[in-house]
């Protein structure tokens, strides 16, 4: 127990303040927001993969002029998301600035730092781009935005905009001098936009000028400064086994000490997952080979069976071998959360956090998962994540959608579960030892 206690002193500190960072919190709750639309563009997909683009049912039913409809939805939702994140950006950081006292609410709107924070994504971008044609060749085209630029794949230009564009815009924001004031009778939303005018301006001349100086010194775009210098390099760690074994670690470590993981890696880890399983639905879509493994519905299909650290597993351990009925009333109450991967009622219940018999199993157990699954996706055994089901899904539904109904894919996360279940069996009898040789003592 000292180890742990060790442990906890020296890293819940650490992991407290990284998860109410202002700039990681404002992103995370920024991508939050966008999951419903992702849902929604994952249901069309999968409806044009399996039924509007399906020759054999459209010997039946011609339905592939509702192909459209699903390229449509794909447009409005995951082609405008780095769009929607930067704005949400925006107003959750200079929301924050507002809550915690930094800035004066009089006469401040976060609405006008989201606005602004697009501004600046736009601003980045290519005045040019290089397009193909309809008879294939290629042309150089400009008043356009390229969709790769503001979905997914734009996604840290679209961070870097909205951070950048609201702390410059918060700063100036402090200066009474840089306000236009207006007399008491104007509506506030008026007065607001009057004292925005000057620290909006300044924010876009302070930005544009040495965007303008930097594209035209290196002829490179910002996109393809942050994507070289950031985004590939990121992307190649969080997506590579290597690196979701590690960070999967690190959250289920940071689980059994009482703290959200994935919530507090998520700023890191979702932008390039994002990315991964667009492309996905991308292909699968165009009927072509899925190029990624590692992306969110992969972690949560096979890593999250039951919520962090498998809790699904352990509650059915407990159900099959404990003979404390304590243990037994908390599991009953934990499983139905734990269907539907809400972990928090055993996790704290039992507990698992600081319980040092149940730490290293709930640590340790969804990596195992995810190296697997890994393996076995790699050689095409199982099939890859094309759509995105709810986090709430449960275990091996979630699975079945998100692979457009792959059924070895959802037998391998029925054969994890029960591996996770054999494997926490002897941690469940040791903690029954425990408590037997505890009470003998008392």
């Amino acid at each position: 127990m000292k180890i742990v206690d060790k442990l906890s002193d020296k890293l819940l500190p650490i992991a407290t303040k990284l998860n109410n960072q202002r700039h990681l919190t404002s992103i995370r709750d920024s991508f939050i927001v966008t999951m419903p639309l992702i849902m929604a563009a994952s249901i069309f997909i999968l409806l044009n993969a399996l039924i509007f683009s399906n020759a054999w049912v459209n010997q039946f039913v011609d339905l592939s002029q509702l192909a459209n409809l699903a390229t449509l939805m794909n447009n409005a939702t995951l082609g405008i998301l780095a769009i929607l994140v930067c704005y949400n950006i925006g107003v959750n950081l200079s929301t924050w600035y507002v809550n915690n006292g930094r800035i004066s609410a009089s006469g401040f709107n976060s609405i006008n730092a989201g606005g602004l924070s697009v501004a600046l994504m736009f601003l980045m971008m290519p005045v040019t781009s290089q397009v193909t044609l309809t008879n294939g060749k290629t042309a150089e085209a400009t008043g356009i935005f390229m969709q790769s630029l503001t979905s997914s794949s734009g996604l840290f230009v679209a961070m870097f905009a909205g951070i950048l564009g609201t702390e410059l815009f918060v700063h100036f924001s402090q200066y009474d001098k840089l306000k236009i004031k207006l007399p008491d009778g104007v509506p506030p939303a008026v007065a607001s936009t009057f004292n925005s005018l000057i620290p909006e301006v300044l924010v876009l001349i302070v930005v544009a000028v040495p965007v303008y100086a930097i594209t035209t010194l290196s002829k490179l775009s910002i996109p393809d400064i942050i994507n070289t210098a950031i985004q590939t390099p990121l992307r190649g760690f969080v997506l590579s086994p290597v690196g979701m074994i590690f960070l999967q670690f690190i959250s289920d470590f940071l689980w059994v000490f009482g703290l959200h993981g994935s919530s507090i890696l998520s700023p890191i880890t979702t932008a390039p997952q994002l990315q991964s399983i667009q492309e996905n639905m991308t292909a699968f879509a165009h009927h072509q080979a899925i190029p990624n493994i590692v992306n969110g519905p992969f972690i949560g299909s096979y890593g999250l069976l039951g919520g962090g650290g498998c809790m699904m597993a352990l509650i059915i351990a407990i159900f099959l071998v404990s003979k404390l009925e304590a243990q037994k009333s908390i599991a009953k109450l934990a499983l139905v959360p734990s269907v539907f991967n809400i972990a928090e009622p055993i996790m704290f219940g039992l507990p698992v956090v600081m319980n040092p018999i149940f730490m290293i199993p709930a640590a340790l157990i969804p990596s195992l998962n995810l190296v697997i699954a890994y393996v076995l996706t790699n050689i095409g055994i199982v099939g890859r994540m094309v759509a995105m089901a709810p986090w709430i899904t449960p275990t091996g539904i979630q699975t079945y959608v998100s692979t457009a109904g792959n059924i070895p894919a959802t037998i391998l996360t029925f054969l994890l579960l029960a591996l996770d279940v054999l494997i926490y069996i002897p941690f469940v009898m040791a903690s029954n030892k425990v408590k037997s040789t505890n009470e003998a003592k008392a």
